[in-house]
């Protein structure tokens, strides 16, 4: 079992002496980052039903090391279906925690596909990050405790990758509503749900990388009419150096693109604004040298 406690929300009054903006610091959970949140939502549910003791994950690397520390302490064992590229950090992370590594050539949709036919093909529960309530249900508690100790937040900013923190966010505002609006942050260089006719290529934000957009997803941000917004490469270095320099917090590119978006378009967003700072899974050297070339 996991004890999850709320993390910190500080309000980041070195970079906007003049604006109320706030962070919520998921880099800070078990992990190292929010994934956490949904191992441990399905891994309880999990555990009461008696079902496989055995995950299969598709992941680029935060959901993985999530579902990991999930699986530890709750018994159960773990297939990661990775990336080759994922980084030397995350590969030795996930194989000191137990974690069986199958790696693909492909991106994340490819890993979708794969990690299903294993857990078809093992008895094993395939964790389907996006999509599954099971699992994104757990982010609603990342909302919940937002809008109990900064109940007047008016913009909520947050990385889109598949679409799975989306879900749990809607899922909460839609039993609790508030008067909150929520805005999702893209790589320029790799978008899926914002409107692009740009030729897509390779961002350092590699949590956020997936080829094909969920439809379900694409409807919620459509019926949500959530904005989404893409970031350059030259901003998220920027924000990962700013974040470092001014408020002494170490983030991956993932995350630092919620600072991006909100330095370019903070005129246009209602205060307070709370950027949801997602994971820290960097290696120091990596983050030294991205902040260098900022």
């Amino acid at each position: 079992m996991i004890t999850l406690r709320p993390t910190p929300l500080i309000r980041l009054s070195n970079l906007f002496s003049q604006g109320d903006v706030y962070a919520k610091c998921e880099f800070l959970a078990p992990s190292g980052c929010f994934k956490i949140r949904g191992a441990n939502h399905l891994l309880e549910r999990l555990s009461r039903e008696g079902q496989t003791r055995h995950l299969v994950v598709p992941s680029m690397g935060n959901t993985a090391l999530g579902a990991a520390t999930g699986a530890l302490a709750f018994g159960f064992g773990m297939t990661g279906v990775v990336p080759e590229t994922i980084s030397r950090y995350k590969d030795e992370r996930l194989r000191a925690l137990g974690v069986e590594l199958i790696k693909l050539a492909g991106g994340g949709s490819e890993l979708l596909v794969r990690a299903t036919d294993i857990a078809r093909e093992r008895g094993g529960y395939f964790v389907h990050p996006h999509l599954d309530p099971l699992w994104t249900d757990g982010y609603q508690g990342i909302a919940a405790e937002i809008l109990q100790i900064l109940p007047g937040c008016r913009s909520l900013v947050f990385p889109l990758g598949g679409g799975g923190l989306l879900m749990g966010l809607l899922a909460h505002l839609r039993s609790h509503p508030a008067s909150i609006r929520l805005y999702g942050c893209e790589p320029y260089n790799y978008p899926k749900y914002a409107r692009f006719d740009h030729a897509r290529s390779t961002s350092i934000a590699d949590g956020l990388l997936l080829e094909k957009p969920h439809p379900s997803v694409q409807q919620a941000i459509a019926d949500a009419q959530i904005q989404v917004g893409m970031v350059s490469e030259e901003d998220i270095r920027t924000a990962l150096k700013d974040l470092f320099e001014t408020q002494a917090l170490v983030v991956e590119p993932s995350s630092a693109i919620t600072l991006a978006y909100v330095q370019n378009h903070l005129q246009e967003l209602e205060a307070p604004v709370c950027v949801i700072l997602t994971g820290e899974n960097i290696t120091r050297d990596d983050h030294r040298r991205l902040i260098s070339e900022a």
